[in-house]
């Protein structure tokens, strides 16, 4: 990587013209520490995991709308060392676009390649002419995606394998392709680090040759003029809203994006924002239930 960068400017300047940054020392020890608490407390009430496959793991545990979980959930999309970059990249009008945990347990395998912005390039039918169109080296971003160590990152435990400079070579297939993965480097990196990829970036979970579980949560921003994956303003619960910071409220798109993306009859939603977020009786019991 060279010296490390710790200017914002330089970070985004870094993930432009090479795909992806580490940042070492980014979140709080008793952040993680909390993050690991709640995690903790999830596996102890069996809350399931959300998705068990070949692509994300049969041994890795994903828990997905954590926002309708414990309040630590809201700190880690609007911390100030990973916020700044996601719309010094992505806009200020970003939006929050999938968010959950990534623990790769002991013998789980390693994950194809693949790239993050997949979803809304192959929207477009055909994400390898899309690709041929690169201006100047590069496309505008659209994803950027952060990978939170709560533990250190070793290559024996599966750190994030990423790919540099792969922002501006042709998509990978489907099927992926093992080449790139032998080409590709671990995220070796100590407890508080973040590895920022743009959505373009190859990347890929790694094995977990281990005896111990590799912790991390996946932060994942896109542009503000995107639908997300998560469809948030549909899945938080209404209790919740009125803890939420007005950052985070943003990230989930209650504010008007660049152009007037996300008016309620031309109107900045704010007003309207406040009436929902006003308690129902038929949302509460069943959250807590859940938790």
């Amino acid at each position: 990587m060279g010296e490390p960068v710790t200017d914002q400017d330089a970070i985004v300047q870094h993930i432009h013209e090479h795909g992806y940054y580490i940042l070492e020392d980014a979140v709080e020890p008793a952040l993680c520490d909390a993050l690991l608490e709640e995690i903790e407390r999830l596996e102890a009430k069996e809350v399931p995991r959300s998705l068990d496959n070949d692509f994300h793991g049969h041994q890795t545990t994903r828990f997905y709308d954590v926002l309708n979980l414990g309040d630590v959930w809201q700190k880690l999309p609007v911390h100030d060392a990973i916020l700044p970059v996601a719309r010094g990249l992505l806009g200020d009008d970003c939006l929050l676009n999938t968010y959950g945990t990534s623990i790769i347990n002991p013998g789980e395998t390693r994950q194809r390649m693949h790239v993050d912005d997949g979803p809304f390039i192959g929207a477009r039918n055909s994400c390898l002419r899309h690709r041929a169109h690169v201006e100047n080296g590069a496309r505008a971003h659209i994803v950027l995606n952060t990978m939170i160590a709560l533990c250190d990152f070793t290559e024996e435990n599966g750190a994030t394998r990423f790919l540099p400079d792969s922002n501006l070579m042709p998509y990978p297939s489907v099927k992926g392709d093992d080449n790139w993965y032998e080409l590709s480097q671990p995220a070796v990196m100590p407890r508080g680090s973040v590895l920022f990829f743009e959505g373009q970036c190859f990347h890929a979970g790694g094995d977990n040759n281990s005896d111990g579980r590799r912790y991390a949560v996946s932060v994942d921003y896109c542009a503000g003029y995107l639908r997300s994956q998560e469809n948030f303003l549909f899945s938080i619960s209404r209790d919740r809203l009125p803890t939420f910071s007005d950052d985070l409220l943003g990230l989930l798109g209650l504010r008007i994006s660049r152009g007037g993306l996300g008016h309620v009859y031309h109107h900045d939603p704010d007003d309207l924002m406040q009436r929902i977020a006003m308690p129902t009786s038929s949302s509460g019991p069943e959250r807590e239930a859940q938790e």
